[in-house]
């Protein structure tokens, strides 16, 4: 699939395609990069933005990237579907998926959204919303749902009371224009699911996994460098994507902490936790199988 390249230093050629566009949910990978972790290892990393019409996980099944980015869920579901993919490691090991609102709405738990219009963005992120809604006894139909636009014009105009979003991102938007927030986490209300996971495919694990290793450890060691110096990680963002803004992508990096960090094990991810969440699909009939967790995830390349 893909070849040595043939320079002095006979690095490897490889590449990883993001979930997103380039921005702090990332800069792990980009750290990695610019302090050149990924050469250290004898790699030579491309990194390949996403958006709404590429999908990391047909890229990495069809050969185009060698590892991925996706949300937890979008992983388990592409096995349930028959992609011969794995998840190596999780680096948003809590879900950040959040509602946010004006804090003069006083929204603060699930019961506070009854009567209130929210944005929901519908797919995979929507069954967290839902989950959190089951768990806290709150009926769906007690709530006004419209499509959440992406940024916070939604908000600002009070065409919605809250909306989904990532809880570093429109909190942190919305501060900047001057407005405070409260941030509903789903995390503090009973939802305990992975989110941002390294993936690839099997046949990648089985045939060269002193690779999938080699990029690991990089990766991993450009977010502990990312994690301590912030602000460093950031500048060397904006070298790649100069239309980003400063303040919204360090509040988004400097939120994103505690959710990788819930321990100082990075990447690891438990068994349990997994299979909680390919129960709790196929409970809500978005999974055709109660597949076992060991199909889904492996550690053993962080060892």
């Amino acid at each position: 699939m893909f070849q040595r390249t043939e320079n002095s230093e006979s690095l490897e050629d490889t590449s990883l395609r993001l979930k997103w566009i380039c921005q702090a949910q990332f800069a792990g990978y980009y750290t990695a990069n610019a302090e050149g972790y990924y050469k250290e290892e004898g790699l030579k990393v491309t990194i390949d933005p996403a958006g709404p019409n590429i999908s990391p996980i047909q890229s990495v099944a069809s050969g185009i990237n060698e590892f991925g980015i996706a949300g937890a869920e979008q992983v388990i579901s592409a096995i349930d579907n028959g992609v011969p993919i794995v998840a190596i490691a999780v680096i948003y090991r809590e879900t950040p998926e959040a509602l946010t609102s004006k804090k003069s709405l006083n929204i603060t738990e699930p019961k506070d959204l009854i009567g209130k219009t929210i944005g929901v963005v519908y797919g995979d992120d929507e069954n967290l919303y839902r989950l959190m809604l089951k768990k806290n006894g709150i009926d769906e139909n007690s709530i006004n749902e419209v499509p959440a636009l992406t940024g916070v014009s939604q908000i600002l105009t009070d065409k919605v009371d809250a909306k989904m979003a990532y809880e570093m991102n429109d909190a942190v938007l919305l501060e900047l224009e001057g407005e405070e927030v409260n941030v509903l986490k789903f995390r503090d209300f009973g939802v305990k699911v992975y989110a941002d996971t390294i993936f690839t495919t099997r046949e990648m694990i089985e045939k060269e996994p002193e690779k999938v290793r080699k990029f690991l450890k990089a990766s991993i060691k450009g977010w502990k460098e990312a994690i301590n110096n912030p602000e460093k990680a950031i500048n060397q963002l904006l070298e790649t994507n100069p239309s980003l803004n400063y303040d919204h992508q360090l509040g988004y990096l400097k939120g994103s902490i505690p959710i990788i960090l819930t321990d100082k094990n990075i990447g690891y991810s438990e068994e349990a936790v997994w299979q909680d969440m390919i129960n709790n699909l196929y409970d809500f009939g978005t999974k055709k199988n109660k597949i076992e967790a060991n199909q889904v995830f492996t550690n053993k390349f962080l060892e």
